[in-house]
């Protein structure tokens, strides 16, 4: 006989009668934790908190705008989330955001404080102010019209009001197409106060310091009319331009009354200053003539910006815009230090500079970049870093330039010491004579002083070149220089006159004593030892010699030296001669 199996109850009253209480409270938990509940409220002390992300709720909208009543209702539902960062990020092109905070004021009268959203690219922000459920000040702010309250250069959107005691609820929302920051604080008299002088203080400081570099670059291109300071002048005037509308100013200053602009711009500037990057890391980094591949690459890089952005404005697609000027300054970053390895790994001492100030600017964009897109979270400091990074990048660039303008004046010192000098000999060569020639003729006719010039002729030598080869004839050309060199006193020049012709301007020295230098000259040449196949090649030299009398110029005196060279030739070579009291003497 089957037996009746013994009752069991379902699970779920299994559940509930042993675990029921448990059960409870964890759904509870996670009911409050889903919807969030009521945050606590905002206790108004002396000084500000700091950004108030995690104090307040958070809203995203996902269909048609809602009116604040609706709004409101929806935070009553616990439909907004706890905010989870200290300044909330929503990326680019996000859906409208509603921020809910509660404000306790526990003294006995009003007090105010200052409401500050601190970025300011937000196109549509409006802010309510509820007592009760009841609004009791509202304000429209944003960039997208011009009735809308403008921001405040260098600090943002900025609202003033007197808390009253008890607990007020603020209620923000913010629509932008840009990256949707909503880094909000509350702030005491002194310290908005405080964090107005700072801001100015700070970007008079950055812009005063740009401007110096813009207008001393120019001024060197105007004076050098070297492209790389008019190019690095146009790549910091593009970051001035593009900090202005960024940070606020230039919404303020300069195009308060055109929204659709201010749209638009702080996005194009952003890809015209990458562009001016890329345009003087080219030009400094010569990549024309050293990497005609790379220049190449980045002129497309300049290009395929310009085309990406100029697509984005007139599709009126504000979103693809800051994607292309965002992407864009993360990639020239990476791509300027690449170009600044590749030159050093090459030997351009400059480019170790401008690896340098390409790693700080890359490091200080990436940083804001992320910062405010997506990758870091946002802070004051993060913010800031770019101009940080670009004023470290604008020092090292101008110590670049101005090391790059020391080497090309080295250089051109260089290639004009080689283009006065004889490369066989290393003595000065005619036009070189001649120039420092000329002053001390001056001085000598001025003063009344005594002057000589003598002409050295090496004779035979083109029995020598015939004989031996020309490499033998240079070795002697070579000897004879340095003889002639290491012979003349500290004030005398020394050049090659021409061919195997040499000639010494001696100054304070007369005729007579000129024709004892000569003479000793003469021997130390016959006395050289230049060998070729085993055989001493015999060399000699004859001198002509005059000193400063009636000449008029110091052409005149060396035509008369090379007329007493013509003479030793014709009397039999290797002597020298000179005129005296009494005509001329032959020395031998």
């Amino acid at each position: 006989m089957l037996s009746r199996p013994a009752f069991r109850p379902p699970l779920g009253q299994l559940l509930a009668s042993r675990c029921g209480p448990a059960l409870l409270a964890l759904c509870g938990l996670l009911l409050l934790l889903a919807y969030g509940g009521a945050a606590a409220a905002l206790t108004l002390d002396q000084s500000s908190p700091g950004p108030l992300g995690r104090a307040a709720q958070l809203f995203v909208e996902d269909g048609s705008p809602l009116p604040v009543e609706a709004a409101l209702a929806l935070q009553r539902q616990g439909r907004f989330r706890p905010g989870e960062a200290a300044v909330p990020k929503f990326g680019i092109g996000a859906r409208p955001v509603w921020l809910h905070l509660q404000v306790d004021n526990r003294d006995a009268s009003p007090q105010p404080r200052t409401l500050v959203v601190g970025v300011p690219w937000i196109d549509r922000l409006d802010v309510h102010v509820l007592r009760d459920g009841q609004p009791v000040a509202s304000w429209r702010a944003g960039d997208a019209e011009v009735d809308r309250l403008h921001p405040v250069a260098g600090i943002g959107f900025v609202f003033e009001h007197d808390f009253a005691p008890g607990v007020t609820e603020l209620l923000l929302r913010a629509e932008t197409d840009d990256p949707l920051v909503l880094p909000v604080e509350l702030l005491a008299p002194a310290e908005s106060v405080a964090a107005l002088r700072g801001s100015d203080h700070r970007y008079g400081l950055l812009y005063g310091y740009f401007l110096a570099l813009i207008a001393y670059n120019a001024m060197l291109y105007v004076g050098l009319r070297e492209r790389s300071h008019l190019d690095y002048a146009i790549y910091l005037g593009a970051f001035v331009l593009t900090n202005l509308a960024y940070s606020g100013h230039g919404y303020a200053w300069l195009w308060p009354d055109f929204p659709g602009l201010q749209r638009y711009v702080i996005l194009v500037l952003m890809v015209l200053f990458c562009c001016a990057g890329l345009r003087f890391a080219s030009r400094f980094l010569e990549l024309k003539r050293r990497a005609p591949g790379l220049h190449r690459m980045a002129r497309w890089m300049v290009r395929c910006g310009l085309g990406l952005i100029a697509l984005a404005v007139l599709a009126g697609s504000q979103a693809a815009a800051a994607l292309v000027a965002f992407g864009g300054v993360l990639v020239v970053s990476v791509t300027m230090v690449g170009l600044g390895v590749w030159s050093v790994a090459r030997g351009q001492v400059a480019a170790r500079y401008f690896l340098a100030a390409a790693l700080a600017a890359m490091a200080g964009a990436m940083i804001t970049a992320m910062a405010v897109w997506r990758g870091l979270p946002f802070s004051s400091v993060a913010f800031h870093v770019a101009e940080l990074g670009v004023a470290l990048e604008g020092t090292l660039l101008a110590l670049a330039l101005a090391y790059r303008m020391r080497q090309l004046r080295l250089a051109r010192a260089q290639a004009e010491a080689l283009a006065r000098i004889d490369p066989l000999t290393g003595l000065l060569n005619r036009r070189a004579f001649m120039e420092q020639a000329a002053p001390t003729w001056s001085t000598a006719v001025r003063s009344a002083r005594p002057l000589a010039v003598m002409l050295v002729d090496l004779d035979h030598f083109k029995r020598i070149n015939d004989s031996h080869g020309h490499a033998v004839g240079d070795r002697v050309l070579v000897e004879v220089g340095a003889t002639l060199a290491g012979v003349c006193r500290g004030g005398d020049l020394c050049a090659r006159w021409g061919g195997e012709e040499f000639i010494i301007l001696l100054p304070e020295t007369g005729v007579e004593q000129a024709m004892h230098l000569a003479e000793r000259l003469r021997r130390r040449i016959e006395s050289l030892v230049v060998h070729e196949a085993g055989q001493r090649v015999p060399l000699s030299a004859s001198m002509g010699i005059a000193g400063r009398d009636h000449q008029a110029d110091l052409e005149a005196l060396i035509r008369e030296a090379d007329g007493w060279l013509y003479r030793a030739k014709e009397t039999g070579r290797g002597r020298v001669c000179a005129p005296l009291a009494l005509g001329f003497e032959i020395g031998t």
